[in-house]
């Protein structure tokens, strides 16, 4: 057998362990470039989670932002006020950290090393389409103009409210709820057993008995919701319907109207006047003691002229004896009643108020156009009320009215309807008039700053009759203290985004944010040009084609 030589052997033995060097040397080479990607992946993870929480404390703060906004402005009547669409407020507004203690929110810092802005976008209808399908569902289909601010929830319609007006008269909530887009029989009347206390389910609705063999049972709230997101757990209630006929075009415009901007659960208002100060109680008001040995009025009334001071005395004293209703009757000696009752006004005398069980004025529609009849003991006149609905004075007196005084003990007003901004739909559930309606959307646009805070121009402009003025005064107003709105975090150059839709109730001090919603899975609300804001020329959102 032939041996190999040692030198053969050895070159042998050498060119193994070349190759086992260069393995090892791949291997440490795979390794560091291994570690090196999971490095620059680490790093790039780090610079993205901190980007993200810049833009989460971004969010945090433009959220702290309307709060306090929505707090200073709260007494403002919509959209006279600026949280209803502030270009300068809400469009692309960038935080960085306070230089000065001084520093308040009109002079918000700008800085351009912190990417990242925000914006509260506001989607408004700006037309509705109406498409009847059998009798059972309506829809409305709109075209979005984009606003950028905070939305007065009181222009939407308060389940609450609903509840109270079917207890008025049943039947009433149904036809209420059959107003609104994508609602039928089924959906309203299961929404009406869903917010009422019974469980004795209505026509097409639904109580206990129905949730409790589903597959995933659950039980009704049997009160109002916290949320208008929970009417998606209500019988007949699909989410086709309560996001509205939303259809994609180019990926980008979305059309239709969500019940979200349509009902609420957290319209309020405080009853205090525009200013935070306590409204005077007209029940609390008796007659002695109020009026000087000159005659004049002494009392924090004063603001209110004479005659219908002695007025609202007579009728704590009297009470309000002729309805509204047939006011007409005598309207062609109307001005001759009024000047008659000036002068038995001017020289009435009080008696003590501990002699008469006082009268309570209910509403402050009361004091239009109504009178009071004296007892056969003090006259038996008729005094008419001096507070004319036709008289030229009638906007500003009731402005005043409405601002500074009260009738009622409660602390705060829930439910009432903001007649400057509500929708179609609302209207038309509150008036049942598509005429009426038509005509009141039409006018408020031409509304000035002064006619927006009172509801007195509903009878000023012969929008409705007083009986109808009448009858839906306690449910509106011009006013209301929660807002909600979108915020938007984002940078123009791209990349993630925040979407969180809140609600903001600015009837108690503090102003304090009382519901929430993540919204970013859902996608820009507009393009991401329409967010910017360029030396004062906005994007108004519209979408090509529309």
């Amino acid at each position: 057998m032939r041996r190999r030589s040692a030198s053969s052997l050895n070159r042998s033995r050498t060119g193994v362990i070349l190759i086992v060097v260069l393995v090892l040397v791949v291997m440490m080479s795979l390794t560091g470039f291994t570690f090196m990607n999971r490095m620059a992946t680490e790093y790039e993870a780090a610079v993205i989670n901190g980007e993200l929480r810049q833009a989460k404390q971004t969010l945090a703060s433009a959220e702290t932002f309307l709060v306090l906004l929505a707090e200073r402005e709260a007494g403002q009547p919509e959209p006279f006020g600026r949280l209803h669409h502030d270009q300068r407020l809400f469009v692309s507004r960038t935080i960085k950290p306070a230089d000065k203690a001084s520093a308040n929110i009109d002079t918000l810092s700008v800085s351009q090393d912190f990417p990242w802005q925000f914006s509260v976008v506001n989607q408004w209808p700006d037309a509705l389409t109406e498409h009847q399908n059998g009798d059972e569902f309506r829809e409305f289909i709109h075209r979005p103009t984009i606003r950028f601010g905070l939305e007065n929830e009181s222009g939407k319609l308060h389940l609450g409210r609903v509840l109270q007006w079917e207890h008025d008269t049943t039947g009433a909530g149904r036809n209420v709820l059959m107003e609104f887009p994508g609602m039928t029989v089924v959906a309203a009347d299961s929404i009406l057993d869903w917010i009422d206390s019974d469980d004795q389910p209505r026509e097409f609705g639904a109580e206990q008995e129905y949730y409790a063999r589903l597959n995933i049972p659950y039980t009704p709230r049997n009160g109002v919701p916290t949320s208008v997101e929970e009417l998606l757990f209500v019988k007949g209630v699909t989410r086709a319907a309560f996001y509205g006929s939303r259809q994609r075009q180019d990926d980008e415009s979305l059309n239709g109207l969500s019940w979200t901007d349509l009902f609420t659960v957290h319209s309020t208002e405080p009853n205090k006047s525009r200013f935070g100060r306590d409204r005077i109680n007209l029940n609390n008001v008796f007659p002695a003691g109020h009026i000087d040995d000159a005659g004049e009025i002494d009392t924090e009334l004063s603001f209110l002229p004479q005659e219908l001071f002695k007025y609202i005395l007579l009728a704590r004293l009297y009470g309000i004896s002729r309805p509204a209703a047939v006011v007409d009757e005598f309207s062609g000696s109307a001005q001759i009643r009024a000047s008659e009752a000036k002068a038995f006004l001017n020289e009435l005398v009080i008696p003590d108020s501990d002699e008469f069980v006082l009268k309570e004025i209910v509403s402050l529609v009361d004091l239009v156009d109504t009178s009071v009849r004296l007892p056969q003991l003090a006259g038996g006149n008729l005094v008419v009320s001096p507070l004319n609905s036709e008289s030229p004075e009638f906007p500003e007196i009731m402005k005043e009215l409405e601002d500074r005084v009260t009738v009622s003990i409660n602390e705060r007003f829930v439910g009432r309807i903001n007649i400057n901004t509500a929708t179609e739909p609302v209207l038309r559930a509150l008036m049942g008039d598509e005429g009426v309606v038509a005509r009141i959307i039409e006018q408020r646009k031409t509304l000035d700053a002064r006619e927006r805070e009172s509801t007195a121009w509903l009878l000023t402009r012969q929008m409705v009759d007083y009986n109808t003025y009448r009858q839906i005064y306690p449910h509106i107003t011009t006013r209301g203290a929660v807002h909600s709105g979108e915020i938007v975090v984002y940078r123009n150059s791209g990349g993630p985004f925040l979407r969180r839709r809140l609600v903001i109730d600015a009837s108690v001090v503090p102003a304090r944010r009382v519901a929430w919603l993540d919204l970013t899975h859902r996608g820009l609300p507009v393009r991401l040009s329409s967010l910017v804001y360029d030396d004062g020329q906005l994007n108004t959102g519209r979408q090509p084609g529309l």
